[in-house]
Order: structure tokens, then sequence, then C-alpha cells
């Protein structure tokens, strides 16, 4: 499909990024097959451009409609006013007294105002050609369901027993499309129940390597925090750590916790999650008095609006002190600094907060520059990197590069249903798990301070902490599995190393998002670092390449340069 010119004749700010134009021929492409995609894409890709796009092209070539869903009454607004000005279309809300008018060609909606029976039924069910779910990880809530059925089955899935037809045994009224930057939300719910397919996947990795997103810097804090009665229960991120335990453990070292956001992040625009609006409070407390500027905010401040615009407008040497508020949706594009201040066990809860920092500042970059360019454009920039301050150590728990299959009942890799699922429904796997954060938190409380890559820490294959990797649940300590290692064996890991199955799943993991990246396998890995090479000043042989240079080559590359070696020998 021909989608040149990039800009819309009407609207000539409108201008998508090739690779956004890749992903409307993907969803074009699809659209024939499949009724209900998924865009997986990191924040600050521009996912909300592309449905704006995707909507104006529904109606101008086909006069079809389009639906925008979001869960919070912000993203309503703002998204609403950037598809008016990126397409120039009217574009209604449809959200507490704001009533979106039946002519309108894109409406967007609050999920807890539409996804009312009463006012559902207000539109027939075939008005949408097109429904956009965006962050639609939370898709899987009963209302955002709601919504999505609708529009899609029909109003008989208003109907108290009714369930979804097979596929391929009804005809779809509208096509479903959802954008996420965290298509992995845990256990007993997963997205495959309502998705068919994976239209696009370009990862932080693809998005850093193109020079469209910053890197991160990670610097872990040792300190001691008591989790021994940490709780898991429902949170607004699903299924996750109680935030009055966490604030319990976090209230008693906010002072030390603010001496390290001064020392490490006194120049810098910091957005700072607590675990709940006390902790918030006193760490903005804290740093005032330090003299780093501090705001806290929450869904309930009354002034959350004019504090949020005090933030957006500051320039560095500010610090925003909330829980969940701006975890997803939030554009500060020159945010360089997280302080992540509370455990969590939401792999998407984690990457969202992360997800914040990671946006290139405005005009930096386009897509008449490549890729050299942005990068070098970037890394000269006042954000090369973004900083990220933690004194959880969770990059050794949640790998930012993890890859996720959209059916975890599909034998993706060994013993993947019993690995991913993340169960947190069984009390004894919740204790063990809790157990787990009290040894990892008395072993992190030792540690000394670090500052690490948590992208290329993620795609290592041969980091210090994996090959120093301890078990922390019975699960991970129990042998591996036949399975595990028949994989390990067939992917060119040396098994005679893996000692349990913790860490036969920690190495699957990174050979799946390497693999997926389309970086060096451990059989070309191995290759190279037999490679020696004359040292000119000790006369010893020494490694031909550095251990860093060999783990970031393309598959492609790293067989160039087995090829030539090989060559050579037989010559």
């Amino acid at each position: 499909m021909d989608l040149s010119p990039l800009c819309l004749d009407d609207a000539p700010a409108f201008r998508l990024r090739n690779y956004q134009a890749e992903w409307i021929a993907a969803v074009e492409h699809d659209r024939r097959t499949h009724s209900r995609l998924l865009v997986d894409a990191p924040g600050g890709c521009g996912k909300s451009t592309f449905f704006a796009f995707l909507a104006k092209k529904e109606w101008t070539e086909r006069g079809g409609r389009t639906l925008i869903l979001e869960n919070r009454d912000k993203l309503v607004r703002q998204s609403a006013q950037r598809i008016r000005d990126e397409t120039g279309l009217e574009c209604d809300i449809e959200m507490a007294k704001q009533r979106a008018s039946p002519y309108a060609p894109i409406v967007v909606a609050s999920v807890a105002s539409l996804g009312r029976v009463n006012r559902l039924t207000g539109f027939k069910d075939d008005h949408f050609a097109i429904v956009v779910g965006d962050e639609c990880h939370h898709s899987v809530a009963p209302l955002y369901k709601r919504v999505m059925d609708y529009f899609h089955y029909g109003a008989g899935s208003l109907a108290p027993e009714w369930k979804p037809p097979l596929d391929g045994t009804y005809a779809p009224k509208c096509l479903i499309v959802g954008t996420t930057a965290t298509p992995h939300i845990g256990a007993k719910k997963n997205l495959g129940a309502i998705f068919q397919k994976f239209s696009v996947r370009y990862s932080y990795l693809n998005a850093i390597e193109d020079g469209w997103l910053v890197g991160l810097k990670e610097h872990n804090i040792p300190v001691k925090i008591d989790t021994r009665k940490f709780r898991v229960k429902r949170t607004g991120q699903g299924m996750d750590f109680s935030p009055e335990d966490e604030s319990a453990a976090i209230i008693p070292i906010i002072e030390e916790l603010a001496d390290q956001i001064f020392k490490l992040a006194p120049e810098k625009k910091t957005m700072a999650f607590l675990p709940s609006l006390e902790c918030a409070r006193l760490m903005a407390d804290a740093l005032n008095r330090r003299g780093l500027k501090a705001l806290y905010v929450s869904g309930v401040c009354l002034d959350k609006d004019t504090k949020t615009d005090e933030f957006h407008a500051h320039g560095p040497g500010i610090v925003l002190c909330l829980c969940a508020l701006y975890v997803e949706g939030a554009d500060f594009p020159d945010v360089d600094c997280i302080a992540w201040m509370r455990a969590t066990i939401s792999e998407a809860f984690y990457k969202q907060g992360l997800f914040r920092a990671t946006r290139v500042l405005p005009d930096l970059v386009n897509d008449d520059m490549t890729a050299n360019q942005r990068r070098a454009a970037i890394a000269a920039s006042t954000k090369p990197h973004s900083l990220i301050i933690s004194p959880f150590f969770i990059s050794d728990r949640i790998d930012i590069c993890s890859v996720h299959d959209l059916f975890v009942d599909r034998d993706e890799f060994p013993d993947s249903k019993k690995k991913l699922a993340g169960d947190l429904t069984d009390p004894a796997k919740i204790r063990d798990f809790i157990e787990a954060l009290r040894k990892a938190a008395n072993k992190h409380a030792h540690k000394q301070p670090r500052t690490i890559d948590p992208v290329k820490f993620g795609m290592s294959i041969a980091d210090a902490d994996l090959i120093n990797y301890v078990p922390e649940t019975s699960a991970d300590a129990a042998p591996a599995t036949k399975g595990e290692l028949d994989f390990l064996l067939d992917k060119g890991f040396d098994t005679t190393q893996v000692r349990n199955s913790g860490y036969a799943q920690k190495l699957i993991k990174r050979y799946l998002v390497r693999n997926k990246e389309g970086l060096a396998d451990p059989k070309q890995l191995d290759f190279l670092r037999k490679l020696t090479k004359l040292d000119n000043e000790t006369g010893l042989r020494v490694p031909a390449f550095t251990e860093e240079w060999v783990m970031g080559l393309k598959k492609n590359q790293a067989g160039a340069i087995i090829g030539r070696q090989t060559a050579s020998w037989r010559s």
C-alpha cells in the first residue's frame, strides 16, 4: 500500500515517521484476515499520532468513524486535542456531561463513562468502523471489554450469559486496534483473550537503535528496607504490593532516599514514584528542605492541574512526587530522571513508569536524518540518556527488554505457562514471593551502589548478576526440567552450569530477547569469544574482541566475521 505523501493535504503539520507509516501498512494488511489487532511499542514512539492518522484515513477513504477509548479523564482531553490539531477533523468527547455528536468522524471516550450500558446503547453497535483501545493492557477490565465487545460483536454481547463466538463464525462489526507499551499483564488475564495478532512489535531497543528514544542508566541504592509485612492485594496496577505496607517501609528512610535524589539529580527534571500520597508529600517536604524544588500531586489534589502545569513549564532542578497518576499517558519530554521509590511485582507498571523518561527532546531528531545522525544528536544534547534512581535493584527481576507472547498457552519455550504466568492468587506462591523479596532486600542492603544500563543488562547472556545467580523462590531452586535443558542445548548453551530452573529460565528469556532483536546467538558468541590476537606489548594471546562489543553484534554481523575467519583458516 502506498502511504506517500506522509503529510495529509489539509493538515500539513501531520507527518508520520517512516516506522509509523509501516505500522499503518501492517494494520491495513492484517485487517484483511484479522479483526482484533495489537500494536506494541514503547512510550514516546507516537502511538497517538499513529491512531490519529488511522482514524483520518478511515474517514477520508471509507467514510468510517473511529472511537478512541481512554481510561483517564486527562488522557481523553489530551488525545482529543491532539487529534484535532493533527488531523484537522472534528473530534468529539464522550465523558461525564460531554456528549459526542453522532456525526463526529472521531470520538474520544472515557471508558468509565461509555462503559455504562445506558450510555453505550446510545450508539448503534455498528456506529464505528474502528475502535482503538489506547493503553489496552487495561482492556481486560470489565467496562473496557464491554465497550469493545459491543461495537465488535454487537448488542447481543450485553446479555448476561453471552460468550464470544469462535473466530470465523461471525461477521465483525468493527476493527479493534489496541495500542500499548506493555502487552504482558500478568497471570490470570491475558491480551490473547481479546486480540488475535500483533500487527506491530517495535521494541525499546529498536527505538534506541533507530535514534527515536533515549537510553537509560540505572543507579541502585543499597538501603535497609523491612519487607517482611508486605502483603499482595489488588491495586490500580493489578495484583501488587499493598501501598500501605510499602509506605510503612519507605517512610522511615524517606530522608535517606531524599539525600540520594538531591545528590544524584540536583540539576535534572525528575518524576519520583512513591507508594502513597503521604510518602509523596513527605518526599517533597524533604527535598524542599534541601533546597531542591519539589511538588507532590495525586488524583485527589484539587490543584493537580496547576502543579502539573508548573512542573511542565519548569526547567531542570525540579521533582514531581506522585504515586501512579502519570505512570502512563503523560508527555513530559524533558524529564530525564525517574526516582522509582517503590517495590513492585508488576512488570507493566514498572516499564510504564520508566518510559516517562525515554522521550527525546522536542525538535531534536527527524526522518530526514539517518539513525546514526539521530543517535549522535541525542548524545550531544542536554538529555543524552535518562537516570533511574531506585533502592530495589528491580532490574535484577524485570528486564526492560523482555519479550512476551500474546498467548501464554502457546509453547513458546519450555514451561512458559508455568514460569511466565506469575500467578499471585496462590497464597503459598505469595508467601514465597514475599520471602524472596525479603532475602533480596537483605542482600542488596550490603551491596555497593551500582550504575547500569538496564537495556544492555537485560540483553546480556554473561553479566555478573546472571552468572552469580542465586534462586530466590522454591520454584526457582528446583532442578531444571528436561524441556528447559533440551531447549538450551539446542540453542548452543553449555548446560553443565545450569544449576536450577530459575537460572535456566533467565537464560531462556534472554535468548528470546536477543533472538527477537536479531542479535548474535550463543553459538556465534562462543566462536567469537575463542578468537585471540597477539598482544604486541606482552607477547601473549588475548581475546580478539571485547565482551561488550561481541554482545552487541547482530547475527548477520557475527556471521560475516565468522565466515571471513573460517575462510582464512581454509586458505
